[in-house]
């Protein structure tokens, strides 16, 4: 009874705590990621600024509010898991931290029960992504197939247009596999205008080495080949890998959680078991 009134009551409470205090985290991190356009333009300042600026649509808020949009629709997904996960965690340990402070018996069986099913629910997850990870990375991969077939043009508005004009030079890198999954984009201008000057292109301008959207020199876009663009490099290679470490980051996170969840659970339930219900005298 030692125990449950005060060593594992307690580390449950610190537990808790803690663990609600890392949900609030997460719980911030998964809104930033799914609704924050101030944090993406934060961290996309420079090329985001360049390419508006040269495709003179630096005035439009419109245009910088879509390709904000648009790069938010890539974190969303991994903001959205972020966001759900931190609210279950500070919910559930917000109901274990009440009945460990009053020594509810029935809110700490209520508590193990909702926490326990979020371990397995997550336990699956987990096991289920690192067995298999390629499902949930195909999904940003067909995201970018949409965003090329959708590609209009330099100085389209369209979020598509806009996404890959800055994705592209950032990345040093053409398409999804390279700069050939354009042949399918129905949308795409080929008509090219640069200061005095206009031709047709047979890749997007961007598929072009270039820094600070200035072409090296070369003879990009009359000419694409693999020394003056990057039409061989897709854009897929670089982004897969990217996504991937940041998945795995997260699961691991999440799994060094969910031990300490599974540990306060354990010492829960020891307490819920041990806890002395109040005895009324009778007079």
């Amino acid at each position: 009874d030692a125990c449950a009134n005060v060593p594992c009551r307690i580390l449950v409470i610190v537990l808790c705590g803690i663990l609600i205090l890392v949900g609030f985290v997460f719980f911030v991190l998964g809104c930033l990621f799914t609704w924050a356009e101030s944090t993406v333009y934060n961290y996309l300042r420079i090329p985001v600024d360049t390419y508006l600026q040269f495709a003179k649509l630096s005035s439009d808020p419109f245009a910088k509010a879509t390709l904000l949009d648009a790069v938010l629709d890539y974190t969303e997904p991994m903001g959205q898991m972020a966001f759900w996960v931190g609210l279950c965690i500070i919910l559930i340990c917000g109901v274990g931290l009440y009945g460990a402070i009053t020594k509810n018996k029935f809110w700490l069986f209520l508590f193990c029960s909702m926490l326990l099913a979020k371990i397995l629910i997550l336990a699956v997850i987990i096991v289920t992504f690192h067995t298999n990870p390629k499902p949930v990375v195909e999904t940003f991969q067909k995201m970018l197939y949409e965003s090329v077939r959708g590609y209009k043009g330099m100085r389209s508005p369209d979020k598509h247009s806009l996404l890959l004009n800055v994705m592209m030079p950032f990345f040093e890198c053409c398409g999804v596999t390279g700069g050939e999954d354009f042949t399918g984009s129905k949308n795409f201008d080929k008509t090219f205008v640069h200061e005095d000057s206009a031709f047709r292109v047979e890749y997007p301008f961007p598929c072009c080495k270039m820094s600070s959207y200035e072409r090296l020199p070369s003879k990009c876009p009359q000419v694409f080949d693999e020394r003056s663009s990057n039409v061989k490099t897709g854009c897929w290679p670089r982004l897969e890998g990217h996504i991937l470490e940041i998945l795995t980051k997260i699961s691991y996170v999440v799994i060094f959680t969910t031990l300490i969840e599974f540990v306060v659970a354990c010492c829960a339930i020891y307490a819920s078991m041990t806890i002395e219900e109040p005895r009324w005298s009778s007079t």
